[in-house]
Order: C-alpha cells, then sequence, then structure tokens
C-alpha cells in the first residue's frame, strides 16, 4: 500500500496515513512504541518494553534519534540535488557515526528489545539508502544488526525501495 499519496486508501486506517499502524480488531495502534507495548500486552510477557535503567533509556534515546537523523537525511537527499542542503547531510551523517561508534562500545547488540529493534530498522534503511557503510566504524553492531535484519518477521515489514 502506497503512504506518499494524498488519494492513497491508508487516510480510511489513520488520519496520517503513517506507518507504522498495527489494526487488532477495533484497536488500531500508531505507533511503533505502543504497537510493542501492545504485543507484551497480548502476550503476557514483557519483551519490547522491558523495564528500563537509565543505561537502556539512554541506549533508546540514542537509537530513535539516529533514526530520526536517517529520515532527515533521506527527506534531504529526495529533493532535487539542486535544493539539498550539503551542510544537513553532512552533519547527519557525522551524528550518525558518532552514534555508531558509541553503540559499538554499549551492550545494544546482546539484546532484542525496543531500542535494538529501533537501531536494526534505522541501520537497514540508512545502509540501502546509500547513507553510509558502517562496517567499518561498527563492525560488532553491524554483524548483529545483518543477523537480526534476516528474521523472517522483519523482512515480512520491511519497507520497499524509495
Amino acid at each position: 500500500m502506497v503512504t506518499r499519496d494524498a488519494g492513497t486508501s491508508f487516510f480510511g486506517v489513520t488520519p496520517l496515513a503513517r506507518v507504522p499502524v498495527l489494526q487488532d480488531g477495533d484497536i488500531t495502534i500508531a505507533d511503533t512504541r505502543d504497537i510493542c507495548g501492545h504485543f507484551d500486552q497480548v502476550t503476557d510477557r514483557k519483551r519490547w518494553l522491558v523495564p528500563e535503567t537509565p543505561q537502556t533509556r539512554l541506549d533508546r534515546n540514542i537509537a530513535t534519534g539516529f533514526l530520526d537523523g536517517v529520515a532527515v537525511w533521506l527527506r534531504e537527499n529526495a529533493r532535487p540535488e539542486s535544493a539539498r542542503s550539503a551542510q544537513v547531510m553532512q552533519y547527519e551523517q557525522f551524528r550518525a557515526k558518532n552514534a555508531m561508534r558509541w553503540f559499538e562500545t554499549r551492550e545494544i547488540h546482546t539484546r532484542f528489545d525496543f531500542s535494538a529493534l529501533t537501531l536494526v530498522c534505522a541501520l537497514d534503511i540508512a545502509t540501502s539508502r546509500g547513507m553510509g557503510n558502517w562496517a567499518n566504524i561498527a563492525p560488532q553492531v553491524c554483524e548483529w544488526a545483518t543477523a537480526q535484519a534476516k528474521r523472517n518477521a522483519f523482512w515480512q515489514t520491511r519497507p520497499g525501495p524509495a
């Protein structure tokens, strides 16, 4: 389903026509974190939104910030070349490299929770859309993320080409 089209039927699902969105019976959930919380609730286990420590909260904040920076870079890259801001793109790449160096020193790649899911998704889209090659900056994280991205559920929900 195409979501970046004013005529998309996805506006019938959510007024912003943005993904992710989950429909479970009469319930519609339109936020990744809330969807993960819903999965935890319906399965009666805490996998995605595990109790946070200051360390894991920081991991989540950095992972979502990394994803936000990837989105800014992709939006800028989608503009006509003459309208792109090289300064914005370079800054977001600089921030992304710093985040990857930081993640390489953390334990995020030893678990699979909301923070890790966010990082895997952000890395996959950044790499597949040409933002950078992170393997020389964070080899452990990249090896782990590549293995996680091979999960069936990941491939079934992966965005298509730009």
